[in-house]
């Protein structure tokens, strides 16, 4: 009766009991899933066991937990890579329906991506002090509406303040890399990420498949309705979707982060590890000055170079596949348009080839993945990072060639593949290395970055291009060879490092520096 007491009302022991022995255990036992102000001096520090997230999702390990996330954030990737890169389709078809010039084409497709250079360190914010679960709300319910609402769009005004807003709430979209990371043990973390990003490929291959079978037949409106659907249903069952058990940690809210680490063994049919969750540090969630600490700072800057040149890579890529398929043609004597370094600026309707041409070139994103799951844990992040970027280099290159139509497709369906893995390296990169409290805010850092090289690419793709076609593809050759230089001179590799949560032990009064230690 004593223990319980004792317990209840937080008061100095009479006695301690022997180490070890049943009746201690039992008085500790409720405090493991106490409130979050409980005071641990109460507690026998001798015989109390301490387990950090790190070793709870370690312990744990990969199971029907995890495929459960990853197939819940595939869903979610779907549906945002049809509302996104829709830009490759509608931009061509637009400049037809309304005879858009060509910086109206690119101004299109730069406001998108205007909105998440705005909004990617804002949302990471929201993040980091809110929670990843309620800003992953607001972009999957902000997507749905805005890209619904640009069908209904009834002038090129209209449909360019749409897609920015759409880019607003996008902008919060990496956000789901780093809720699905932090689930992930060390040893599947990378693999997994890479699996996840699969799921962007398919989004992005089934909307131009949509698009071959839609546009002709009933126009761009209805394809972006149909676009809408995976959206749909993403937020009728967002509510099963945990929040991040590293966040609850961070914010020192543990019975919610036992309650989702229990659920996450029960799924797997593991056990938790024996003893105490310890409390996560009070550095301060999401600041700027936190992330610009020295000790981050030259990887920082390394790694915004790499996401602004991944993002003007890839989207680049995307949107200048079909003019260069046109080139090709011209520069073999199968298309009538004059010479290969000139396009004409005329409405190009997307004929079925085009559309075949782009949905090859989209297969590209899958091939790369078996490759970096077999490289990622042989030569670790930096080297596989670097050798994606060099071959991207090397086929934007080869670009320049007259050849067959044949090998030019292959040509693009090389760069497709290699910028999606070098784009996977980057994300896995930057969230294996950068610690909880600002995690979510260092990938909207970067992100907002990408978004710089991706605002660039369409004058790049839709205006440069127009005057010399071997100049733009020297520009994003160029591009690649530098971001390849920057990775290989990243300061360390990630492989095999724990997702750094600034975690310390609670400790008592009743420690002695050299048990705090231990």
């Amino acid at each position: 009766m004593w223990l319980e007491m004792d317990v209840k009302h937080r008061t100095p022991r009479s006695r301690t009991p022997s180490m070890g022995s049943d009746e201690n255990d039992e008085c500790q036992q409720p405090l493991l899933v106490n409130d979050d102000t409980e005071d641990p001096d109460v507690v026998d520090a001798d015989s109390m066991r301490f387990f950090t997230v790190e070793d709870a999702v370690e312990r744990v390990g990969f199971g029907r937990f995890q495929v459960m996330i990853i197939f819940f954030v595939g869903a979610f990737s779907i549906s945002n890579a049809m509302a996104v890169m829709m830009i490759a389709v509608l931009a061509p078809v637009l400049r037809c329906e309304w005879w858009l010039e060509n910086w109206q084409v690119a101004l299109f497709t730069t406001m998108l991506f205007a909105g998440m250079l705005v909004f990617s360190v804002p949302f990471g914010t929201v993040a980091d002090r809110y929670g990843r679960w309620p800003a992953l709300w607001m972009v999957a319910f902000g997507i749905s509406c805005f890209n619904f609402l640009t069908a209904f769009s009834p002038n090129y005004y209209w449909v360019v303040i749409l897609r920015t807003m759409l880019g607003v709430t996008f902008a919060g979209g990496p956000q789901m890399d780093t809720l699905l990371m932090e689930f992930m043990p060390s040893k599947y973390r990378a693999k997994a990420y890479l699996i996840y990003a699969i799921f962007w490929s398919f989004g992005g291959s089934a909307v131009i498949m949509l698009a071959y079978l839609v546009v002709p037949t009933l126009g761009w409106r209805y394809l972006v309705v149909f676009s809408c659907i995976p959206g749909f249903f993403v937020l009728i069952f967002f509510k099963a979707l945990p929040e991040s058990v590293r966040y609850y940690m961070a914010a020192g809210k543990r019975i919610k982060a036992l309650q989702v680490l229990e659920r996450m063994a029960r799924m797997n049919r593991a056990t938790l590890p024996p003893g105490k969750l310890v409390k996560s540090s009070e550095a301060p969630r999401g600041t700027m000055k936190e992330l610009f600490k020295r000790k981050h700072l030259r990887t920082l800057i390394q790694d915004v170079m790499l996401w602004c040149g991944a993002g003007a890579l890839y989207y680049g890529i995307v949107l200048v596949s079909s003019e260069i398929m046109e080139s090709k043609a011209s520069c073999t004597g199968s298309s009538v348009h004059g010479s290969s370094d000139v396009i004409p600026c005329s409405c190009k309707p997307l004929t079925s080839k085009d559309y075949i041409s782009m949905i090859v070139s989209t297969y590209g994103e899958f091939i790369q993945m078996p490759i970096n799951l077999f490289l990622v844990d042989l030569i670790g992040r930096k080297l596989t990072l670097t050798l994606n970027l060099a071959l991207v280099c090397t086929f934007f290159m080869l670009l320049n060639m007259c050849t067959s139509v044949a090998l030019t497709t292959f040509f693009l369906f090389g760069v497709r593949a290699f910028i999606s893995g070098a784009f996977s390296m980057v994300y896995i990169y930057t969230v294996e290395y950068f610690p909880t409290n600002v995690r979510a805010l260092a990938i909207g850092t970067c992100s907002t970055v990408a978004r710089v090289g991706a605002m660039t690419t369409p004058f790049i793709a839709q205006v440069l291009l127009n005057y010399s076609l071997s100049l733009a593809l020297y520009v994003y050759g160029g591009l690649a060879g530098f971001c390849c230089l920057v990775a290989l001179l990243l300061p360390q590799d990630t492989m095999g490092r724990k997702l750094q949560d600034d975690v310390h032990v609670v400790s008592t009064d009743s420690q002695q520096p050299s048990e705090q230690a231990a």
